[in-house]
């Protein structure tokens, strides 16, 4: 799936970090003002600065290359989140004060991208910085980046292009066995969960009804939430329920409750009460290290009806999203589905560490004070 001329490039800088020994690298206390020193002297950002390079060279080869998508630059101000403080959100906005208007650090490129498919281009994506304000921890960063794509097609049509996507990546690590052993906490492992996930033909799947059930019925109860607009299953449930089903390797969790993810997922049509989305998640390699979901996908609503009530239905205020709506009125509209992955999120479960501002080079961390 990679092109020679960026293998031999990716062997090229791998050859610099081989060494007699194969220890991983030290990685150094997080200081949040003496971190830009560590940045000039440390050989763990070193070879993760390159090991990112590459990250970003792949996805803008795997997307404008090879699906033939265009590459946006997008807007970092916004009055329309996507993920607004409804009954299904899990993310809080970073609100920002610009010039006399209320608006919002952006918190996903999904809302930049659905116009640009209206005037005949068929697939777009991005690879840039997404900020939240929800508080910090070994998961979350309030910034981080967001690999993500939009196309005119449907969910099941997408779910391929994803899926090599992966794979891409994947062997990209592969390509970088010297940079891999002063990273990763077990470079055996990865090396052998990379392999395993390249030889899969098609990840494996369950809905989220089957994964849900699955940890009630294994005395997890802890590890799931019941409200009144729906389920959810926790980042720790994730890992269990590959434990259960003896995943080792990705795997789809599809058909969310309604109520309990964005607005903008279409429901189901042979059940109004689910929609059409997909969570890709990751087992850990070794065990206490990174796993969970680290894409999301879903298509979406093309019913101005269904949007309306889906908004209702998690008490959303409709005036920021009433241009949404109104996209679906326009001549040629046709139904999207789009993705995102956190970069950070895969590079820390693809080196077996647990701490994910560990796979960035600037941590911007809330009510932190860093420098620059």
């Amino acid at each position: 799936m990679i092109p020679v001329y960026l293998k031999k490039l990716i062997k090229k800088d791998d050859s610099i970090f081989k060494s007699i020994t194969s220890e991983p690298y030290k990685l150094p206390e997080y200081n949040p003002k003496t971190h830009y020193l560590e940045l000039t002297r440390s050989e763990y950002f070193r070879a993760l600065i390159t090991l990112r390079h590459y990250i970003k060279m792949i996805s803008d080869y795997y997307f404008s290359i090879e699906c033939e998508a265009k590459n946006i630059d997008l807007f970092m101000l916004t009055q329309s989140i996507s993920s607004p403080a409804g009954l299904g959100s899990n993310s809080e906005a970073i609100p920002i004060k610009f010039g006399k208007y209320n608006s919002n650090l952006v918190d996903s490129s999904q809302f930049g991208f659905e116009p640009l498919l209206l005037n005949k281009i068929e697939k777009v994506y991005c690879y840039l910085p997404s900020m939240r304000g929800e508080d910090p921890d070994k998961r979350h960063l309030n910034q981080f980046f967001h690999c993500e794509a939009e196309f005119s097609v449907t969910l099941k049509e997408l779910i391929p292009v994803i899926e090599k996507y992966i794979k891409s990546l994947s062997e990209q690590l592969l390509c970088m066995p010297n940079i891999l052993e002063r990273l990763s906490l077990d470079v055996k492992m990865t090396k052998e969960s990379l392999m395993r996930l390249l030889a899969l033909e098609k990840f494996p799947e369950i809905t989220f009804d089957e994964a849900f059930e699955s940890l009630v019925k294994s005395g997890n109860d802890n590890l799931v939430k019941i409200t009144e607009s729906g389920r959810d299953i926790l980042a720790e449930g994730e890992i269990k329920i590959s434990e259960i089903f003896k995943f080792t390797t990705p795997f789809w969790i599809k058909n969310y409750d309604r109520d309990r993810v964005p607005f903008y997922q279409k429901p189901d049509e042979t059940n109004p009460n689910k929609v059409i989305n997909a969570d890709l998640i990751f087992p850990p390699i070794v065990s206490g290290s990174f796993g969970g979901e680290i894409v999301g996908c879903g298509q979406r609503q093309d019913n101005t009806q269904e949007m309306i009530l889906s908004l209702s239905r998690q008490n959303i205020d409709i005036k920021p999203y009433e241009w949404y709506i109104n996209l679906r009125n326009v001549r040629g509209y046709k139904t999207t589905s789009g993705f995102g992955m956190g970069i950070e999120r895969f590079i820390t479960w693809s080196l077996c560490r647990d701490d994910i501002k560990n796979s960035i080079i600037y941590p911007r961390l809330k009510n932190i004070e860093t420098y620059p």
